[in-house]
């Protein structure tokens, strides 16, 4: 059973994040459910809470203590301010986010007691209004805080002269919207869209509404002193360490090419081409430095020399020189532009195949795991088939529960873009820290295939047009030489028919139609939103199998226009043939023919759907590396590279995963989303891949021998036999 929280657990962020909801309750909303308002049970309580609706009658009496809690919070607040940070109450932000605060509390009180009057036709003292915590705010803020607004009569000239003379009403407007889009940035879905304009070049978002978020996100601040040392801070150092190893690793990837270059590379230092090269190998030999590590260094750290390393690399591969020896390879007598380029396109594939240093974000995932089993009162089974999925849902668990005290990462990673004016400089996450490398091979008699962790790999300054990287055509042009003749599978999982991410699907998937890269990138895009996928919207009651399966059909082969974008490779014969028999057998073995499929069985259908669909592409283009690339491989492409990676593991005999393999799996999980954006992988996401691989590994312990024999059927490659899959070593 799992513990409700204790009042204090609720941050600041979370209250106004309450607010918000009750403000925004819709009063012509049609009841939910008519009768009494129930009491839930503990149990209900913890099964739901992430479905909590303020919409649902059903609710009345848990919200009820939600709402109380959430004045309190906000009480708090007030008082800690009031009392330990005096200072902060002459700022006119401070001032102007606190009556916003209020303004959205009191909106909040009525729209809650309309709502409950409406729903349960409750009587007056059932009020919101006139709720004892309600009441303690609003005489709090009236008689301590107020007058002291008061005593700066000099503010208001401030406020004007800042906000460009506007009006206070539209400037507390403008505040009450900066909390109301609070929720949007906290849950980090679009925060591209702070460095990318629109088509005309404007910007997405309100300057103001960001200054604004800057004043809720430090609330939090004041209280998590209590809370020990902020976990977040042990990341950079762990970051520096595995670029330090990194760096390290591709010296020693390059070193055949970097002996024979600077033999005559002095002779060429003029050219652009040669000075950035230099300059990207003595990023390199500085990161790899380990007097230049952070724990060893008050100075420039690796992670620093790592970022010059690239901005370098980018720069000799943007070089007129090299575009100049693209369009015309230099002839063989040419020896040392020969190696320039081998250099340059061995640092690129370097860049793409690295492994770094996993152990120590491995250990810190742990350790969050064991903290935050502390306090959560989770027990972990242990004999079921399916325990190690169930288990996994519970270290999550215990992950959110420890992130919970330290609430505002998405937030101040916003904030910090706007600090160290990054914002409009566009999307570009290979040049954001957000880097590529290499995860674990499938190794067999007939391929050896490498999976990347591989963000969508674009420059984008304006949301309409996007750019590809140049290091990811220089690793292109390195695994399609000659010499090596390889290939990459991009699959690409972002929706190509929504407005965020359309201009980044059209520049993948027409980069493969140019002839210098035919042979070396297969694009498919495999749809992973949308209602379809989501089984939302008019497919949500989609309850009749063969309707549904016909319809799954249709999607995949009305392709563009329903998401799907499929290499000229992909024989639509071949593909339609596989479509139907791969559907068939999945709706026999994984969900024993039955006639109808509830929403969660076929959100669990697509699912595996894919993971059979994503063999075929291999086995029909044979690539030597395959990436699963969303927008920055946090969430989507995270879920689905560990989850094929446990597919395969579970198809080649269910032998019980050991503990490295286990931890490996969850350093797929939540280490770019810890990294990168200071939270956890997307809860959707990842209670997707949980749900399906539950059903594979039910079915496969029942009869996986059948299952095998069924699906190899499907291909020319083995690959429920004899493949074995192992983290990249």
């Amino acid at each position: 059973m799992h513990h409700r929280k204790k009042v204090e657990e609720l941050s600041v962020m979370d209250a106004v994040d309450n607010l918000t909801h009750m403000a925004e309750i819709d009063l012509t909303a049609p009841v939910q459910e008519e009768g009494e308002p129930v009491e839930l049970t503990e149990e209900q309580i913890s099964e739901r809470l992430h479905s909590l609706s303020w919409h649902d009658p059903e609710y009345f009496l848990y919200n009820r203590e939600r709402v109380k809690e959430t004045f309190r919070v906000i009480q708090n607040y007030l008082k800690q301010i009031y009392e330990k940070e005096k200072g902060q109450l002459r700022d006119a932000s401070t001032q102007r986010g606190i009556q916003a605060i209020m303004l959205l509390a009191a909106e909040a009180a009525q729209k809650m007691d309309k709502y409950t009057e409406k729903v349960t036709g409750a009587k007056k003292e059932e009020s919101v209004a006139q709720l004892k915590e309600y009441q303690d705010l609003q005489h709090y803020y009236q008689t301590k805080i107020v007058h002291k607004f008061q005593n700066y009569v000099e503010i208001k000239e401030g406020w004007q002269d800042e906000w460009g003379q506007a009006a206070e009403g539209e400037l507390l407007d403008v505040q009450r919207q900066g909390l109301k889009d609070l929720d949007t940035v906290r849950q980090d879905k679009e925060y591209e869209l702070f460095m990318v304009r629109k088509e005309d070049g404007k910007p997405f978002f309100n300057r103001d509404l960001l200054r604004h978020l800057r004043l809720v996100g430090e609330f939090d601040e004041v209280f998590t002193e209590s809370f020990g040392e902020d976990p977040f801070l042990r990341i950079k150092m762990i970051q520096d360490r595995d670029l330090h190893t990194t760096a390290k690793e591709i010296l020693h990837l390059v070193a055949p090419y970097v002996d024979d270059y600077y033999k005559e590379a002095l002779r060429y230092k003029d050219m652009e081409f040669v000075a950035s090269i230099n300059k990207a190998i003595m990023a390199l030999m500085l990161a790899a430095n380990p007097r230049n590590l952070m724990q060893n260094t008050a100075g420039k750290s690796c992670v620093s020399y790592f970022t010059d390393f690239h901005y370098y690399l980018r720069k000799a591969l943007s070089s007129q020189e090299y575009m100049k020896y693209i369009a015309n390879p230099p002839d063989s007598s040419h020896r040392f532009f020969n190696i320039l380029l081998n250099l340059s396109h061995g640092l690129s594939t370097s860049f793409f195949v690295r492994l770094g240093n996993r152990k120590e974000m491995v250990a810190f995932i742990r350790f969050l795991i064991e903290e935050g089993a502390k306090g959560s009162g989770t027990q972990t089974a242990t004999h079921s088939p399916v325990s190690l999925w169930n288990n996994l849902a519970d270290e999550d668990e215990h992950i959110r529960y420890i992130l919970k005290k330290y609430p505002n990462g998405p937030l101040m990673k916003a904030i910090d873009v706007f600090r160290a004016e990054q914002q409009l400089v566009g999307f570009d996450p290979f040049a954001q820290e957000n880097l590529p490398g290499q995860l674990y091979t499938l190794i067999n008699d007939q391929m050896h295939i490498s999976c990347l962790r591989m963000p969508c790999p674009v420059r984008q300054e304006y949301i309409s047009k996007a750019e590809l990287a140049e290091e990811f055509y220089g690793f292109l042009r390195s695994i399609g030489s000659e010499k090596r003749g390889q290939r990459h599978l991009l699959i690409n999982l972002q929706d190509r028919t929504s407005w965020q991410e359309h201009a980044r699907c059209l520049s993948l998937e027409d980069l493969q139609k140019k002839a210098e890269f035919a042979k070396s990138l297969v694009v498919v895009t495999l749809p992973k939103s949308g209602d379809f996928y989501m089984q939302a919207g008019s497919y949500i009651n989609l309850n009749d199998a063969k309707e549904f399966i016909n319809a799954f059909k249709e999607q995949i082969a009305s392709g563009e226009q329903c998401g799907y974008f499929l290499s000229g490779a992909m024989r639509s014969k071949e593909v339609e043939e596989f479509v139907n028999e791969a559907m068939k057998m999945i709706h026999h073995y994984f969900f024993g023919d039955k006639e109808a499929l509830l929403r969660k069985n076929r959100l669990d259908f697509i699912e595996i759907f894919y993971l059979f669909f994503t063999l075929k592409i291999i086995d029909v283009c044979k690539p030597d590396t395959i990436s699963f690339t969303c927008k920055d491989a946090v969430d989507t492409g995270a879920a689905a590279s560990a989850e094929f990676y446990a597919f395969i593991k579970m198809m080649n005999g269910l032998k019980p995963w050991e503990k490295d393999e286990k931890d490996f799996l969850s350093w797929m999980i939540y280490s770019s989303a810890l990294v990168l954006r200071e939270r956890a992988i997307d809860n959707n996401r990842l209670n997707r891949m949980l749900s399906a691989l539950t059903v594979v590994n039910a079915e496969l312990e029942a009869q996986l021998s059948e299952v095998a024999r069924a699906g190899s059927k499907l291909y020319s490659l083995t690959f429920f036999k004899d493949l074995t899959i192992q983290e990249a070593q």
